[in-house]
């Protein structure tokens, strides 16, 4: 302890004789200046292209409209069916009957499975423009 005290005395001493220098004019702003150098300009590249905005925002008006259009609402007939004015025909096409397994899914099961389909097109839409094929 006593050894620490005459370390301390010894230092200050000698900073004492030596004394204090002051910086020059200027030497903190090029201090700073090294700390933030000079900004370069970047250009705005939005995260989502305005390709997958109108692929996006087309993908929800089809949705709306096919929900309003052919689900059915608070009558048993969907409101396509209620429309009188317009005529449309009936088209009867006979495919080849095909066995197709039934999938007995809760409705949040298929929910998900459409929102992954859409976004995994989407990804593949992006990925294909970047590599620049389509």
């Amino acid at each position: 302890m006593k050894n620490l005290r005459e370390e301390d005395e010894y230092i200050r001493q000698f900073i004492s004789e030596l004394g204090i220098e002051k910086p020059s004019v200027g030497f903190h702003k090029s201090i700073l200046e090294k700390l933030n150098p000079k900004q370069t300009l970047s250009t705005y590249r939005p995260v989502v292209s305005s390709f997958a905005w109108k692929l996006i925002s087309s993908a929800i008006v089809a949705l709306v409209l096919y929900v309003i259009l052919f689900l059915p609402g608070g009558g048993a007939t969907p409101l396509a069916d209620q429309i009188t004015g317009i005529y449309i025909p009936q088209v009867i096409i006979s495919l080849p009957k095909i066995s197709i397994p039934e999938l007995d899914l809760s409705p949040i099961v298929i929910q998900s499975l459409i929102v992954f389909i859409l976004l995994a097109g989407l990804s593949a839409i992006t990925t294909l423009k970047k590599i620049k094929i389509s």
